[in-house]
Parts: C-alpha cells; structure tokens; sequence
C-alpha cells in the first residue's frame, strides 16, 4: 500500500475546473466542510455538482460562483428550510439544475460500479423526474415488459468524510452512510477527509469497521471537526446555529461578508475552526 496522507491544499489540486464532483454525505450530516473549504479557496469554477442530499457543502460552492450545475434528489438544511443560494441560483437559471430520485442517482451509481451499460428497473415510470431526465424505456427481452434503462454516472472526483482513517486510506465510516460507499466505487477519484487518522494496526482491530478500503481512495486529509457546520457521530452534532447565522446572510445579502470572513479570506479550515470559536465547538461535542 502507498501512503496518501496530503494537505487538504495538496489534495484539492485533484479538482479542475469543469469537473463532475460528488460530495458524500448526506444534507447537513457529515459533509466533507473542510474540503469544500478547500474547493472555494482555490478559485475552482465551472464544477458539476452531484450529490444525494445537499446542504451547506452545495449551497456555499453555488454562492462562491463554483457551480455550473447541480444534480441532486434534495438541497437544503432540513428544519432550518431550502438552500438559499441554491434556491435563487436554480429558479434565475445561473445554474443548470438537474433533479433526480435518489433511486436513479444510486442506479447510476451501481451501473458504473457494476461495468454495466445501464441499470433495468420499473421504478419512476411515467414519473415527470423520469421525463426530465429524458433516460430510455425499452421492453424486456425476458418479459417484453417496459422497463427503464439507468445509464452510467461517473463522477470525476468524489469528496467524503470518515471518522477514521490510517494513511494509507482505510477508512472507517459510521453511521449512516447515505451512498458515500457506492460513490466511492464509481468514482474516477476519491478526496477523503478524517477526524483522526489512525495507525492500521488500530485500523485491523476490527476488520468489519473499515467499510471503505484504501482501494477506493486517492488521497487521505485529517481534519478535527473537518464536517462542521454539520455533525458526525459520534463526535459531534451539527452547529445550528452557526447554519442559523449563515442562512441569516445568505438572506440579507451577506454572504460575501460570510465567505471572507470564514472561507476565502483565511488561509486553512484550522483558521475557519478558530474564527467559529472554541465555546461554539465544546456545546456541539457529543458525550462519548
């Protein structure tokens, strides 16, 4: 095994302009925030943006002028309402927005994992979502029944957090997993940021925890807190109400004050994590 322990800076230099990026995760629940952090920073534009359930991680990359466009089956922040930015971004047509299920988004998925052509299934016929998307329908050569055909989605670079990794990429993702495996498998990279990483021997204690193999992963970053404002059990819950403040920004237009002063006008995720405060980290820790 090779190490692929890098900076978050060495490790979003995988990303180019125009890319199809997948960001694991799911709404406001353990979001790579550090290496989205990362993503605006380096001024990276024209992205495709394909995720399950969006939330900050989605609607910042929109605000900064990242995105092009956006595939996904849910953007917002759950109780707190909509994306903003997103929101305002689809509905004048700044970005393309391309909405899925999240079935035909993990038919994709499995399609590309598998080294299939397409994924067969009934699932969404005669749906507007399946119109939209304009896949194909044809008849089943065992039943001459319509089915249709899900046709491959390769992103280009996949972005995922884990509380646990070693250098070498084996990680250890708990909880739920929303589809942050399978976005693994068909991806053409993998970015991955951990709470700790770990020796293998730790790692190997029990085999059955490491559910994403260093197989999958190209790089491997290790960033505290590196999901906040979101959480990942079991170390944190999400900070509401720094969401709250953002989406107060996001509202009056504020928000290029809000990503200098916690994004681009900082030099690493540790300053952003400095600027939230350290009080504001301890009332979001979880009793372990």
């Amino acid at each position: 095994m090779s190490r692929k322990l890098v900076s978050s800076k060495e490790a979003s230099k995988i990303i180019k302009d125009g890319m199809r990026v997948a960001v694991g995760g799911l709404t406001i629940h353990r979001k790579p925030m550090s290496l989205i952090h990362e993503v605006l920073r380096s001024g990276t534009k024209g992205l495709r943006v394909l995720t399950l359930g969006g939330g900050p991680d989605v609607d910042l990359l929109v605000a900064a002028g990242a995105v092009e466009g956006v595939e996904a089956a849910y953007v917002g922040f759950e109780i707190l309402g909509f994306a903003p930015n997103f929101r305002k971004a689809a509905e004048t047509g700044r970005i393309k927005f391309t909405e899925h299920t999240e079935y035909s988004i993990m038919a994709g998925l499995q399609a590309t994992a598998f080294e299939a052509e397409f994924i067969p299934s009934k699932l969404l016929m005669g749906t507007d979502i399946l119109k939209a998307l304009g896949y194909k329908i044809f008849d089943s050569p065992i039943t001459g029944e319509p089915l249709v055909a899900y046709p491959r989605i390769v992103p280009d670079v996949t972005l995922i957090h884990a509380q646990r990794a070693d250098q070498y990429g084996n990680a250890q993702v708990e909880g739920v997993t929303a589809i942050d495996l399978l976005l693994a498998k068909a991806s053409k990279k993998v970015i991955l940021s951990a709470e700790k990483i770990v020796t293998t021997d730790e790692i190997m204690k029990v085999p059955s925890m490491t559910n994403l193999p260093s197989t999958f992963v190209d790089a491997v970053v290790e960033c505290r807190y590196g999901a906040h404002p979101t959480s990942c059990y079991p170390y944190y819950t999400y900070d509401l109400w720094h969401m709250i403040s953002y989406l107060e920004s996001a509202k009056t237009g504020k928000i290029d004050e809000y990503l200098r002063r916690y994004i681009t006008g900082l030099d690493s995720f540790e300053s952003y994590l400095d600027e939230v405060g350290e009080e504001s980290r301890k009332k979001i820790e979880m009793q372990r």
